[in-house]
């Protein structure tokens, strides 16, 4: 008898801790016998949301507890993945619809279940995933790479701010994984690559080369010559900036994602610039994917912001 509330005790904190979802072969390994998950479920205690899988009846149902049940249904080589894995990391504000999980080829374990959508890799290399909080899921670099091969440009979009505003990848590193992976060709490697390019956080130009690109754009405008990378003196600091033209009170600043996007760099940019527009300085600020590719729209902003400021006479 002792034993037996024992086992009960155990199989409570298993449940308390793993979303009130048990597999079958965890409960044996727990010291459950075949009959006691047997009666839990003929009594209704336990029920059963897939085959081996149990759910502890008085437990309030969610994504956690769907996405748990999801990878033990799958089996033990089976990992939350995709915009689950994103979800989970914080990548993304809500989980899919069903639960996406990734398993071996060779698996069949959770085939047929419509409210699993399961994925099949070669490359899934369980040493390399992560257990978050007692859920078996891809890491955030590899996770980027599944969910650009299924995930709408949106929710990439979404996915990829948050990994890097988070700090939970690097730029640096989101290149080595598409590299590494793309030798294997995997799905998402190339969606991935061009989205980081066409956003400007891959392939931006090294920030003096950027300079002169805005620098020969400002001739073509055939307006007055600013002054480069000229310091103003504000009441907090004395700021450097890209272009100015100090008769107006006009900045323009080019920046590369490479080295502005880390919220530390954007919080430093966000206070130099509201402090210099509050010293009555207008100021526009461009990525150098803008300069690089849209230079007309560049120099019609700039052209127009001038004239505003410094209207021809007559």
């Amino acid at each position: 008898m002792k034993e037996r509330r024992q086992i009960e005790l155990n199989l409570r904190r298993w449940l308390r801790h793993h979303y009130s979802i048990i597999g079958y072969q965890e409960a044996l390994d727990i010291g459950a016998t075949r009959s006691l998950i047997r009666s839990k479920n003929d009594r209704g205690e336990w029920v059963r949301p897939y085959l081996g899988v149990y759910r502890e009846a008085a437990a309030a149902r969610g994504p956690h507890q769907d996405l748990r049940a999801a990878c033990v249904a799958t089996g033990r080589a089976s990992v939350a993945s995709h915009a689950s894995a994103a979800w989970l990391w914080g990548l993304l504000s809500r989980p899919p619809e069903s639960p996406e999980v990734t398993v071996l080829p060779a698996s069949r374990r959770g085939a047929g279940y419509a409210a699993i959508t399961i994925h099949r890799s070669r490359d899934l290399d369980l040493a390399e995933t992560a257990n978050w909080k007692y859920i078996p899921a891809t890491r955030p670099l590899r996770t980027l790479v599944d969910l650009a091969g299924t995930a709408p440009p949106r929710i990439l979009t979404e996915a990829v701010d948050s990994a890097l505003a988070r700090q939970l990848v690097t730029v640096a590193g989101l290149e080595a994984e598409i590299e590494r992976l793309s030798r294997q060709g995997r799905d998402g490697v190339g969606v991935l690559r061009r989205h980081l390019a066409d956003r400007g956080f891959m392939g931006a130009p090294a920030p003096s080369v950027l300079e002169s690109h805005a620098r020969r754009l400002v001739v073509r405008t055939n307006l007055p010559t600013p002054t480069v990378e000229q310091r103003v003196g504000t009441d907090l600091a004395d700021y450097r900036v890209d272009l100015c033209w100090g008769s107006v009170l006009f900045i323009t600043e080019v920046d590369g994602y490479v080295w502005h996007f880390s919220p530390e760099q954007k919080e430093r940019d966000d206070t130099r610039r509201n402090e210099l527009r509050r010293k009555g300085w207008t100021v526009l600020v461009f990525n150098w994917r803008q300069v690089v590719a849209e230079p007309q729209e560049v120099a019609r902003q700039i052209i127009d912001t001038y004239r505003r400021l410094y209207p021809p006479v007559g």
